[in-house]
Order: C-alpha cells, then structure tokens, then sequence
C-alpha cells in the first residue's frame, strides 16, 4: 500500500495528461479562430480605409492638377487616372487592391465591392433603400472635373452629375451575414465613411 501512496504523488496519470492536453487543443483552436477573424475584420477596415483615401486623392488631384480623374471601380480593386494635358493619354497613379502584398490576403468571396450607388442618405435610410446585390460584375467610373466636382460618365449607376454618390463594400466573414460599409461622397466635397451597417 506504502508504494502505491508514492507513485501516486509522483505525477500525472496518463488520463490526466492526455484531458490536459485536450482542454488545451481547444482552448488554442478557439483563440485562433478568434484571432483569424480579428485579422480579418482589420484587414476590411485597412481596405476600406485605403478606399477612402483614394477617392479623397482622386477628388484632391483633379482640383490640384485642373485636369480630369477617373476612378474606376470593379469588385476587388479601384485604380485612379489622370488625363495628362501633354501627352493626351490618362496616367494611372494609384490603385486600391484588397489582396495586398505583405499581408494575409482577403478572400474576394468574403469581402468585395458591391458597387455605386447616386445618392447619400443616411445610415438607417441607406440600409432600408438597400444596396447593389452583390459583388460588383462590372466596372464603375466615377469622374472628377477639375472644378472638384464629380459625374457618372458611362451612366451606369447615375445620370444625374454631382448628385452624391455611395460606394457600398460588403464584408461577409460571419456566414450568413453581410456587413457593410459605405463611402459617400457629397456634392459640396464632404467624403466620409460609415461601417459596420447591417
């Protein structure tokens, strides 16, 4: 009896081990899961922000240089051109990917631009309106005129120049859900950028 007393108190059995060992396995498969999905909404906010920035660069660049810009739209990228006076050609000088290099990339199925859409509502108004239905399938350009404000030329998401535009960019990382963000742009030159609608 004496030394079974003292093999006992050596150390772990190997159930104790191997419950041990599993508790953690889950404990590790949760956190990664949860910290994936933290990576990946900072990556949709690091997108969207970069959106952001380009159409106020775009808008900026038209007004600064007196010449045309077009921001071209399709579901995973928007790239900037400038006419150039000289040569008589549009120069590109900056585009928006959303599978960057240096980083994780985000998956074209998961996040990716809805679209334009004429208009700036309100968050509420914008969400009851609704927005395109999904990704978007065509390219979009939106025109900036060097007096800063702005037009649809290819009239295929407004026919009305300068009326205010939204770009919707729908992020569906949790199955079953989209949340959006959207970039309005107002006729007087205001951008700004709300997240997280449902």
């Amino acid at each position: 009896m004496c030394r079974d007393a003292r093999a006992s108190q050596r150390g772990f059995t190997l159930i104790e081990l191997m419950v041990t060992l599993a508790v953690l396995v889950a404990v590790a498969s949760v956190a990664f899961a949860g910290f994936r999905r933290n990576e990946q909404t900072t990556q949709t906010k690091r997108f969207v922000a970069a959106v952001h920035g380009a159409i106020i660069q775009a808008r900026n660049r038209a007004i600064d240089d007196q010449t045309p810009v077009h921001v071209d739209v399709t579901a995973s990228t928007m790239s900037l051109s400038a006419f150039n006076n000289v040569t008589g050609v549009w120069d590109l000088f900056e585009v928006v990917h959303m599978t960057h290099q240096g980083g994780m990339l985000l998956d074209d199925d998961v996040v990716c631009i809805f679209g334009l859409d004429t208009g700036v509502q309100t968050p509420a108004q914008a969400v009851a309106s609704g927005p395109p239905a999904g990704c978007l399938e065509i390219s979009q350009r939106l025109r900036f005129e060097p007096d800063g404000t702005f037009s649809d030329p290819d009239n295929t998401f407004s026919t009305v120049p300068n009326a205010g535009v939204t770009l919707w960019i729908g992020d569906r990382t949790v199955p079953g859900e989209v949340e959006y963000s959207i970039v309005q742009v107002f006729p007087g030159g205001l951008i700004r950028t709300i997240e997280g609608l449902t």
